[in-house]
């Protein structure tokens, strides 16, 4: 179907704190990459960032899919559902936007034995996370996994020739740093009539806090990728 699913009732719905919203600094590339563009998702959309491009993008539909109400709640136009079942028609988009989780100990879910920040995603909930939030899923096979399906469902929402653009961050894990970007990229592109068009750095330290706070990446990725005409 075409329309989305009912929107997410402000009021009575409490907001909670997201950890992981997009920086600003990546605004203006996400706004140069979708020009043009008339029917844009986000499908993580976390507190709904996504609706802020909409004065450089006048005339563009934008809709974003958010997983837990109350982090959708912070957008009214934002649709409460899942990345992997977008409620929309094959080819109904002609742009995607979006930022998955990047697999890193943003994920961690265990209570502090000690006094130590957590800046989680579970913990800013401050309960469990729905079954298909990829910001419970450590880097690993389950997160791999999870990612496919979702890259296969949004690649069935866009328009053949549309764009799609990608915000993710590798990190560091026992000292050693993840190819977490190689691996989306790969895995976007094995759909089937993706190729990259720009890779783009912006620079972003992150969080400092916990293991490896030293020695984190200091910039993320936005990878823009065009679907091919058939």
């Amino acid at each position: 179907m075409s329309e989305p699913i009912a929107l997410v009732d402000v009021p009575k719905i409490e907001r909670k704190r997201h950890p992981a919203k997009y920086s600003d600094a990546l605004m203006p590339i996400f706004a140069r990459m979708l020009r043009g563009s008339r029917r844009i998702l986000d499908p993580f959309g976390g507190t709904g960032k996504i609706f802020e491009l909409a004065p450089f993008l006048r005339g563009s539909q934008i809709e974003a899919i958010e997983i837990e109400p109350e982090w959708a709640a912070y957008n009214r136009q934002t649709t409460v559902g899942n990345a992997l079942a977008l409620p929309w028609a094959d080819r109904y988009f002609d742009a995607i936007c979006t930022s998955p989780a990047y697999g890193n100990r943003m994920a961690d879910s265990h209570s502090a034995r000690d006094a130590s920040r957590r800046n989680t995603y579970t913990h800013a909930m401050g309960r469990k996370l729905h079954g298909d939030n990829a910001g419970q899923m450590q880097w690993g096979t389950t997160y791999r996994d999870f990612h496919r399906k979702a890259w296969a469902e949004a690649g069935r929402v866009l328009q053949d020739g549309g764009i799609f653009i990608l915000n993710i961050k590798d990190h560091i894990r026992a000292g050693q740093r993840q190819d977490v970007t190689g691996w989306h990229i790969e895995a976007i592109c094995s759909l089937g009539g993706f190729t990259v068009e720009e890779h783009k750095t912006v620079d972003c330290p992150g969080n400092r806090h916990g293991a490896n706070g030293q020695i984190r990446i200091g910039y993320e990725s936005v990878v823009l990728f065009k679907k091919s005409d058939v």
